[in-house]
């Protein structure tokens, strides 16, 4: 199947009211349902994918002089993707972002579409493509190095 996984991040003052009285239920100009998405499909076909929620996702890396890291970081949901060719790939967002979420199966073109609705009211750290941790457990060794950078 090919994975398709949508985070988006729900504009908290969408008035649905409005939108519904003055543009058919659509969004406008100015007031927007949805402030920013992002969409990855998973790079290779996905046998099976697994979602485990209140778990723990390492974050793991290399700090600038090539010292490896690695970072439990709690409460979060995350997605197992297990790939035709056996690779392992995962994506991750802190469990406290999470709106809701939808699955989304398009059976004629193998298509399936994960959707995770994300809250706006709590800053977030996007370290890399598909992980989203609340910024208040984004590991402090890590901050320091993004603020020494900019």
């Amino acid at each position: 199947m090919n994975l398709h996984l949508h985070f988006i991040l729900v504009n908290s003052e969408f008035n649905k009211g409005l939108a519904d009285d003055l543009y058919e239920g659509q969004e406008s100009e100015d007031n927007i349902k949805h402030l920013w998405e992002d969409e990855f499909l998973v790079s290779e076909p996905v046998k099976e994918f697994k979602i485990k929620n209140n778990t723990i996702y390492t974050l793991a890396g290399f700090f600038p002089d090539d010292k490896p890291f690695s970072f439990d970081i709690w409460d979060m949901s995350v997605v197992d993707c297990f790939t035709e060719s056996g690779k392992t790939m995962q994506f991750a967002v802190s469990k406290k972002l999470v709106k809701k979420t939808e699955k989304v199966v398009k059976e004629k073109s193998g298509d399936t579409h994960m959707y995770f609705y994300l809250r706006d009211a709590m800053p977030m750290e996007n370290p890399m493509n598909g992980v989203y941790i609340l910024k208040t457990d984004f590991p402090k060794e890590l901050k320091k190095i993004k603020n020494n950078e900019n």
